[in-house]
């Protein structure tokens, strides 16, 4: 199954949602989500980081590297949708920020990418450091460095930046983003036979350390459950390809001074 098709029968409930509404894909790459934006009625904003490949016809394609900024206005968009482009990225951090700094209050973040949180992924960085045994190297100058031959100067990079559904929930909330649904994607059978073999080890190990951290840091316990619930979740650990929908509840400031508050709240009454 392509990504494309999964990004369709995934967000099939959204198109209602996506008639009227300002949407930017980024990466576009060829195009093909741009097209299907537009059939469901959104004004679509497509940006790529090579837009000679974009071939939807009659649609434009501006150039953006998400290592940098996005060329757009602040809360411009209603949704954005990123597909298969964070896993190229090694400024997550400023990644997230854009995403969320060209979102309008409430808008939505669509997101897919690898999913470095599944069990034949985690198995796989267990073995060799790689993305999947036995079929693909460890991370290497050939595979993971890539050029742009309109942009010689510049290096941008392979999978080289897999995140994890963990990592990405933390990432979102440091710019206003909160993860508000997982949506499964792709049943991946190789997940699966992991999964009857490691999780009742993966949840009992979660546990303890959940369990153990909480009662250091009683304050904490309620953002320690929601990594814990997530770090076990099966639709996570099973799933081919990984799906997140964040939703812009605050702006980046005010998230970084509510982290602050409760930081400092947690620090005062450590133990």
């Amino acid at each position: 199954m392509s990504f494309q098709d999964i990004f369709e029968r995934t967000f099939h409930a959204f198109e209602g949602k996506f008639k009227g509404a300002t949407v930017v894909d980024v990466p576009a790459g060829e195009g093909n989500t741009t097209l299907w934006l537009q059939k469901c009625g959104a004004n679509v904003i497509a940006l790529d980081l090579f837009p000679e490949f974009f071939k939807a016809k009659g649609l434009q394609c501006q150039f953006c590297d998400l290592s940098d900024k996005i060329p757009l206005s602040d809360e411009t968009a209603d949704y954005l949708i990123s597909q298969e482009g964070l896993e190229h990225i090694p400024n997550q951090v400023n990644a997230f920020k854009e995403f969320s700094r060209v979102l309008k209050l409430n808008g939505s973040l669509l997101l897919t990418c690898p999913n470095g949180s599944n069990l034949t992924s985690k198995v796989s960085h267990l073995i060799g450091e790689t993305e999947k045994y036995g079929r693909t190297m460890s991370p290497n100058t050939v595979d993971s460095i890539w050029f742009n031959s309109a942009m010689q100067s510049q290096i941008y990079f392979g999978h080289l930046f897999i995140p994890t559904a963990t990592r990405a929930r933390v990432l979102g909330q440091v710019a206003g983003l909160d993860l508000v649904q997982v949506h499964f994607s792709e049943f991946k059978i190789s997940c699966f036979l992991w999964f009857l073999l490691l999780y009742p080890f993966i949840f009992l190990l979660q546990l303890k350390s959940f369990i153990r951290n909480s009662r250091s840091n009683p304050d904490a316990k309620s953002e320690y459950k929601k990594a814990f619930l997530l770090s076990i979740n099966p639709k996570v650990l099973i799933d081919g390809s990984m799906v997140l929908e964040f939703k812009k509840t605050r702006t980046i400031e005010e998230a970084h001074d509510l982290l602050r508050e409760n930081w400092g709240r947690i620090q005062k009454n450590r133990p």
